[in-house]
């Protein structure tokens, strides 16, 4: 996700699906669904698994694996030798 904390895109799907994330046994824990604080562009939803198996193969078509692997693009802060 945006800020790394949710690792798969099924995952991700899950998270938006419910409308929120339940974390547990961490400081924030709780229902995401049920915050007060919660966007109301995330009011959950439900997907068929033919639906959700188009989504995740659409997202990873979007990925380019070239400039994800080019060494030249990795580490800018460090100098080449």
């Amino acid at each position: 996700m945006h800020d790394g904390s949710i690792v798969t895109l099924d995952a991700v799907l899950d998270h938006y699906a419910a409308g929120g994330r339940t974390i547990k046994d961490v400081p924030h824990a709780g229902v995401g669904r049920d915050s007060p604080l919660k966007s109301s562009f995330v009011p959950g939803f439900e997907m068929t698994p033919d639906e959700r198996a188009d989504l995740i193969a659409f997202l990873k078509s979007l990925t380019d694996e070239t400039f994800l692997t080019n060494p030249k693009l990795s580490a800018p802060w460090k100098k080449e030798t």
